[in-house]
């Protein structure tokens, strides 16, 4: 993890995880730095090695860094309802669509999962397997979930993602944003369903 209060100087910034595999590295959210590729190198991750980066949304703290990304020639996957919220923010980018990267997903075992409602493309990637959520800004670990005020935002849709959310078995909660928690994800994420029901 890439911790977001290392971005200094840019004003709001996402965490940045980065996942290893045998085959080399995926990296999820791009961060609020146009230069993100200088931290990862600086953290020993060969840019060579990194197989693509994968996108929970489209908002700016979330994409800056792909302007370095992509000029190193590395894969960018995002949800395609997506797409103009983040040319609104850095402009056209070829990015492709997260469909088209499962096979790389599939290989450290997550799965993309469609949780609109802070925008109408947001997605969390789980592992099954080890039982942890990369979750973007749909829910943080504090128990509450991303905004829905914004252009894109959808009380009706976060409130179901949320529900959605809280049926999987979720032990480690990385999210886009604060503290990560390694033990009780599923706690957080039915407190913020229990939030949203509340205050949406």
């Amino acid at each position: 993890m890439i911790h977001e209060e290392s971005f200094e100087g840019v004003g709001l910034s996402s965490n940045v995880y980065v996942l290893k595999s045998a085959e080399g590295y995926l990296i999820f959210d791009a961060s609020g730095h146009p230069d993100l590729l200088s931290f990862l190198t600086g953290v020993g991750i060969e840019k060579d090695r990194i197989l693509g980066v994968f996108l929970t949304h489209g908002h700016y703290d979330h994409v800056t860094g792909l302007t370095s990304l992509l000029g190193a020639n590395i894969k960018a996957f995002l949800n395609l309802k997506d797409l103009n919220l983040m040319k609104s923010c850095i402009g056209s980018r070829e990015v492709s669509d997260i469909s088209e990267g499962i096979s790389l997903l599939e290989k450290i075992g997550l799965k993309a999962l469609p949780t609109p409602g802070h925008t109408p493309g947001s997605t969390c990637f789980y592992s099954e397997g080890e039982s942890f959520l990369i979750s973007g800004d749909t829910v943080f670990a504090d128990g509450y979930f991303g905004r829905t005020d914004l252009i894109g935002g959808s009380n009706s849709d976060m409130k179901s993602s949320l529900k959605y959310l809280s049926s999987l078995e979720v032990k480690s909660l990385l999210p886009g944003h604060g503290s990560y928690i390694l033990d009780g994800g599923s706690k957080a994420i039915s407190l913020a369903l229990l939030n949203a029901n509340y205050l949406l």
